[in-house]
C-alpha cells in the first residue's frame, strides 16, 4: 500500500502543471453611429430615431451602422497575434459582423478598427428587440447586446412603479427573505428589503468578479438586456458569472420577469 501511494505521489509530481490562458490585454469596443461608447456593452437606438436608426424610419426595425475596434487598456493598438485569438458570434440580425471581423483579420493593417457594416435589430412587435454578440479571446469572454425599442413605447407600461409592482409583488415575497436578500441576510451583500433595494440595484456594479470584469451592473437603467438581475433572473450568466435566481422555489413567472423587464 505505501508502495502504491509513493508511486501516486510521484506521478503527480512529475505531471505537468495546468497552465490557463493568459487574459487578453486586448479589448473589443463596439462603435455604434449616433450612439455613445458608453456603456461599452449595450447599445440601444427606438426604432425611426434618425441618430442611431439608419433604416427606412419607423418600421420595426433599427438599423445600426457598425464597426469593432480593438484597443488595450491604454487606448493603444492590440498585438496581431492577439487579435488573431479573437472571435466574434452574432445573434439574429448581427451576422455582417462575422465578416467584417473575418476580412479584418484576413488583411491585418494599422488600422484598429473593422470596415463599417449595417446590422439589424427587429422589435417584437410592441415590445422591446434584442440580439446579442459574442466575443471570445484568450482568457476572455464577452457579450454585447443591440436593444431597439418600438417607436410608440415610452417610459413605463400599464402604470407600473418599482414599489407597487416589482418591490412588494415580487421582492417581498420571493426575495427580500430572511433567508436570501432580506435585511439580516443580504445574500451576496444585496439587500432587497423594502426602502433598500432601488439604491442597492440601480447604476450599481455587480460584485461578482466575472461579472464586474465584464462592467455589468446590476440593473442598467433602460437597459435590461444588459442588467446583472435580469441575466440571473433568466439563467443566460456567461461562465464564472454564478448561478440563476432564485436558489430556490424555483425560476419566477415569465409575468413577473417581464414587470422587472418594464
Amino acid at each position: 500500500m505505501r508502495v502504491s501511494l509513493l508511486v501516486s505521489a510521484l506521478i503527480l509530481l512529475a505531471a505537468p502543471p495546468v497552465v490557463r490562458a493568459a487574459r487578453s490585454k486586448c479589448d473589443l469596443v463596439v462603435n455604434a453611429e449616433g450612439i455613445a461608447e458608453k456603456p461599452e456593452h449595450s447599445k440601444s437606438c427606438t426604432d425611426g430615431d434618425s441618430a442611431c436608426d439608419t433604416g427606412q424610419g419607423a418600421d420595426g426595425i433599427c438599423q445600426y451602422h457598425v464597426s469593432l475596434c480593438f484597443k488595450t487598456a491604454a487606448k493603444g493598438a492590440c498585438a496581431r497575434e492577439e487579435i488573431e485569438g479573437m472571435s466574434v458570434t452574432a445573434g439574429p440580425g448581427l451576422e455582417g459582423l462575422v465578416g467584417a471581423m473575418t476580412r479584418f483579420k484576413t488583411n491585418l493593417t494599422a488600422d484598429s478598427c473593422t470596415e463599417p457594416v449595417d446590422v439589424q435589430v427587429k422589435t417584437r412587435g410592441k415590445r422591446i428587440g434584442r440580439t446579442v454578440l459574442k466575443e471570445q479571446g484568450p482568457g476572455k469572454r464577452e457579450r454585447y447586446t443591440f436593444v431597439c425599442r418600438p417607436a410608440h413605447k415610452v417610459g413605463g407600461v400599464g402604470g407600473t412603479t418599482f414599489a407597487k409592482d416589482i418591490q412588494k409583488k415580487i421582492f417581498d415575497t420571493t426575495c427580500a427573505t430572511e433567508f436570501c436578500h432580506g435585511t439580516g441576510a443580504a445574500s451576496g451583500g444585496l439587500d432587497l428589503s423594502d426602502g433598500a433595494a432601488y439604491a442597492n440595484l440601480v447604476g450599481v456594479l455587480a460584485t461578482n468578479e466575472a461579472a464586474k470584469a465584464a462592467n455589468l451592473q446590476r440593473v442598467l437603467p433602460n437597459d435590461p438586456a444588459d442588467s446583472f438581475l435580469l441575466l440571473k433572473l433568466e439563467g443566460t450568466l456567461a461562465a464564472g458569472q454564478g448561478v440563476p435566481m432564485p436558489l430556490v422555489g424555483g425560476p419566477l413567472p415569465a409575468s413577473a420577469i417581464d414587470t422587472i423587464r418594464r
